[in-house]
């Protein structure tokens, strides 16, 4: 039975590392042409899915498929048990997000916070998003700063940082299966934007401040991305988009313990964009209490 069940595991991820997951874009967006509520603007893209868990499957896999990162998925799902989940069910699948704020001519905008990226197109107001891993607790990935992609390369190298020599035992590390930054490699700093050899750590506190990506996604990301593309981090967890006339509102744990209180600081977004007067404050309290990390409708009527 112990064989029966590592067999039909092995199976499902070899179907599932063979399949490509669909990135999620491109979105169409239209950005609100000033405070309050506009009732053009798009700022919600995406929808919910629906997923039937079939025999064996495991949440990573599921993640994968629908272009999520782990954590997305788990705290969204929390009252599954993330390691038995429970075959033959439909659960929801948030594939739906408020774009973040100001995105501007920003050609890449990390959203540490919520642990994904957008790359926007603002000449056609286009938009593309992808679950990113970021940096642990000890070596934080860089906040509040603009870089601009300096450099690009296939199946790269790894010069390994001097306090990492010794937990490798080189200085470094040739391209192959074993290399960390995976197929893809752009270069910001001595901070990147790459791939894994890794999937598992997408959607996690995993680097050493560079920023993952599913090896699938950082091949679009890089073929559409070229050297010179400005890429700005921001850390975000509070969220207000618009969608058809309505108001929502998107929560996320504050995963970098740099938000002393989430409902003031939720309060304060809400009146700078000017939208305390149109909203339900039950679904907001509700809302900020919950984190689920999707959008959440908090119009009044």
């Amino acid at each position: 039975m112990i064989w029966r069940f590592f067999g039909f595991f092995l199976l499902g991820w070899l179907i599932m590392a063979g399949s490509p997951a669909g990135a999620a874009g491109p979105f169409t967006y239209r950005l609100p042409q000033g405070p309050g509520v506009d009732p053009a603007a798009v700022t919600v893209v995406g929808q919910p899915q629906t997923h039937h868990i079939v025999r064996y499957e495991n949440l990573y896999q599921i993640a994968r498929q629908y272009d999520l990162g782990f954590w997305e998925l788990a705290r969204f799902q929390r009252a599954l048990d993330h390691f038995y989940l429970p075959w033959e069910t439909d659960i929801v699948i948030p594939t739906q997000w408020v774009i973040p704020p100001n995105p501007g001519s920003a050609g890449y905008l990390l959203n540490v916070a919520e642990l994904r990226g957008y790359r926007f197109f603002p000449d056609r107001h286009e938009v593309w998003t992808f679950p990113i891993g970021i940096g642990v607790f000890e070596f934080k990935t860089p906040i509040g700063q603009r870089f601009r992609v300096q450099n690009k390369s296939v199946n790269p190298g790894w010069r390994i940082p001097a306090g990492l020599q010794a937990k490798y035992g080189m200085a470094y590390m040739p391209p192959g299966e074993d290399n960390p930054v995976g197929t893809r490699w752009m270069g910001l700093s001595h901070y990147g934007l790459h791939g894994t050899h890794a999937p598992m750590g997408v959607g996690r506190l995993v680097s050493h401040g560079c920023i993952r990506h599913y090896p699938e996604d950082i091949e679009k990301l890089f073929d559409m991305t070229p050297v010179g593309t400005t890429v700005d981090i921001i850390y975000e967890p509070v969220k207000f988009g618009f969608l058809e006339g309505r108001t929502y509102m998107e929560v996320h744990e504050d995963i970098y313990f740099k938000i002393p209180d989430m409902l003031q600081y939720a309060r304060q977004r809400l009146q700078a964009r000017g939208l305390a007067g149109r909203i339900d404050w039950t679904r907001f309290l509700k809302a900020v209490e919950e984190k689920t990390g999707a959008p959440v409708d908090i119009s009044r009527y």
